[in-house]
């Protein structure tokens, strides 16, 4: 097996020799192109013995005028129909319907004064008893007709049994504690409703 020399490469008469070819750098070309980018020059061309460099601005284009871009619904794909068939007839999307103005909200019926009732609170903090003892019927139930100084119910307090008597004539129209439950000073015990039955 024979190993290539390593001689180097013959040159032609006439030709520079390869110590005396020298390339650009690649700085310099860069810079070639900065220049032409800036410059009104549309072509440059830059030869040496070993490198031959072409650089040619492209011009822009004249402007065109625009045009309105029109967007097309999707359409189903027509299904392949073979020769002598007659096509289906072609489908269009329904044009969406345009929506009524939405209806005004309507006045709001004017409100009707609720009727506010007479009210007796607790005087005291204690247990509330509906009735004199647990054998004996309730003071009052809902419905009951009251007279100024009625009990109504008891509030037991350290022991001592307090009777709350009514101190308006009236219809018993809530009891709002249950038997036997605790309460405190201020705490809604009934409501009487004052005004005559018509």
């Amino acid at each position: 097996m024979k190993s290539k020399s390593s001689t180097p490469p013959r040159t032609k008469p006439g030709s520079p020799s390869a110590a005396n070819r020298q390339s650009p750098p690649l700085e310099d070309v860069l810079q070639i192109i900065r220049l032409m980018g800036e410059s009104r020059l549309a072509e440059v061309e830059l030869e040496t013995p070993d490198l031959k460099i072409s650089l040619k601005k492209h011009s822009c284009p004249p402007a065109v005028p625009a045009v309105p871009t029109y967007t097309l619904s999707p359409q189903m794909p027509m299904p392949f129909v073979p020769n002598g068939f007659p096509l289906p007839a072609a489908t269009t999307e329904p044009k969406p319907e345009a929506k009524a103005p939405a209806p005004k909200p309507e006045k709001p019926a004017p409100a009707v004064p609720q009727k506010t009732y007479h009210k007796i609170f607790s005087p005291m903090a204690g247990t509330f008893y509906r009735a004199p003892s647990p054998t004996s019927p309730s003071y009052v139930s809902e419905g009951d007709q009251v007279t100024p100084g009625k009990p109504v119910c008891i509030v037991e307090a350290m022991k001592l049994m307090n009777e709350i008597k009514a101190d308006k004539a009236g219809r018993v129209v809530k009891i709002h504690v249950a038997n036997a439950k605790p309460v405190e000073k201020g705490t809604l015990l009934f409501e009487i409703d004052t005004e005559p039955a018509s």
